[in-house]
């Protein structure tokens, strides 16, 4: 008697939810990145609207008012986009009819659906980027579709095992052979 081959194990950070007719990948948006800068993003918050309290005596139209007010607001939005990419999740619903994409569970981008007859081919692409000399790499999952308009699935800070795990998943669900990576 043969055993049944075991999965390989799934990349930090991946999740897969197989139901009937449905497979489920999410992949998280948390980083080390995101950890170091939420101090930062709770300062941010915190120094503007302390600063607010304070100086709440001063008139509306004064000008220390109003720098304290718009630096509040940017400290506000650094720590929206601190704390969402702590806690969201891309999410992937796949089934042989449609792949939709979305975002949460703090408000991102609308959630997309791509038809999946439309679909010629999968791939996973390096995306390369600068900083401060440094350069990192990431991989994102493209669908290529058979009018030749690409969409991409996956575009987060993905490692190489993490875009072809997923590229795999969807390609099992979808029962492409001819589908490239």
């Amino acid at each position: 008697m043969i055993p049944d081959p075991v999965a390989p194990p799934l990349p930090d950070g991946l999740s897969v939810e197989r139901l009937d007719s449905q497979t489920i990948l999410s992949i998280g948006w948390r980083n080390m990145a995101s950890w170091g800068l939420l101090p930062l993003g709770l300062v941010a918050a915190a120094i503007p609207m302390g600063l607010f309290f304070k100086l709440s005596d001063l008139p509306w139209n004064d000008p220390i008012q109003g720098l304290v007010v718009v630096v509040g607001i940017v400290g506000l939005i650094f720590s929206y986009l601190v704390v969402r990419r702590l806690v969201n999740v891309t999410r992937l619903e796949v089934t042989p009819q449609h792949i939709r994409i979305s975002h949460g569970p703090l408000p991102w981008r609308r959630p997309v659906e791509v038809a999946t007859e439309t679909i010629r081919t999968l791939e996973v692409r390096p995306f390369q980027w600068r900083y401060e000399g440094n350069v990192a790499m990431h991989y994102h999952v493209w669908s290529v579709h058979k009018d030749g308009h690409e969409t991409c699935l996956l575009e987060r800070d993905t490692t190489a095992e993490q875009a072809n795990r997923v590229c795999a998943e969807i390609q099992r669900v979808l029962d492409f052979s001819g589908v490239g990576t």
